[in-house]
């Protein structure tokens, strides 16, 4: 004989359902503050994939690539975390440094290292190709250790430390500890005007980024390469820790660089030889 569930249990069923799915949406997005929180909220389940969706997008084939990208991010989730269970001294007093840079107000962020090669600062100019040795290439290399190591580790100081000031109605500038994030470039948030959510807005806006940003569909197509050959490397990295054939965080960076280096030079070529050959035919045109 087949069992029903009475009324009450079926009701209360139903209720547990829809708030598994109710927290399973996360906060609510209708704010600068409620965008950051849900990204926070994504990280500790262990699904930064999904910071993706909260990257803005003003097309289906920009939000087809912020997804592609959401992927990315969570492979690199995955990625540190294998890198603290396999070598959790190692972390640790990278950690430990870490702290002790930033009391003695040195850039430990891999962002600000680039965005400081982007302003042109010469005296701390470091190349990602080929950084400089020295103090700056510590930096470099220890920015990208930290990145491996504790990728989203920013984001639990966030809560205190990460808000927004209004520039219009529809956008926000982000502050770390009231001050600007990457100056003077600075680094946005946008409202979109379909579902009135707030979206981390990449930083077009840095010298050169904004005609490299892709904008026909072939573009479009060349640039979700490059994503994905950055993707498998970081795929390829978490089985080579997991397996112990990277034996040290140092080695993990090491192995980046090599994997990385000859397939990203191929695929930015490829895109930026298309870039040329589609200007090249609007100006026929």
């Amino acid at each position: 004989m087949t069992k029903t569930l009475s009324t009450p249990r079926l009701l209360a069923s139903l209720l547990g359902c829809l708030l598994l799915v109710a927290c399973d949406r996360g906060p609510d997005r209708s704010t600068p503050e409620g965008t950051i929180a849900a990204a926070r909220w994504a990280v500790s389940r262990g699904e930064a994939r999904r910071i993706g969706d909260f990257l803005y997008a003003d097309n289906v084939d920009m939000r087809r690539l912020m997804t592609r990208l959401g992927r990315f991010l969570g492979n690199v989730q995955a990625l540190g975390t294998a890198i603290q269970i396999k070598f959790p001294t190692e972390v640790s007093t990278l950690k430990a440094q870490t702290e002790q840079a930033v009391k003695e107000g040195k850039s430990t962020s891999l962002l600000t290292q680039i965005a400081g090669q982007v302003r042109g600062n010469r005296r701390a100019k470091v190349s990602l190709a080929n950084p400089s040795t020295g103090d700056a290439r510590d930096a470099f290399d220890n920015a990208l250790k930290s990145l491996f190591a504790d990728p989203y580790g920013w984001l639990t100081e966030s809560e205190t430390r990460l808000t927004s000031t209004f520039l219009t109605d529809d956008s926000v500038a982000l502050l770390w500890d009231e001050k600007p994030i990457l100056p003077p470039i600075g680094m946005v948030m946008r409202r979109d005007s379909v579902d009135s959510k707030w979206y981390f807005s990449l930083p077009i806006n840095l010298p050169g980024m904004g005609s490299f940003m892709p904008r026909t569909k072939e573009q479009f197509e060349i640039f979700g390469g490059i994503i994905k050959v950055f993707d498998q490397v970081v795929i390829d990295l978490r089985l080579d820790v997991e397996s112990g054939k990277l034996s040290s965080l140092e080695s993990v960076s090491r192995a980046a660089g090599e994997k990385t280096f000859i397939p990203a030079a191929m695929t930015v070529f490829a895109y930026a030889k298309l870039m040329e050959s589609q200007k090249k035919e609007a100006i026929k045109k």
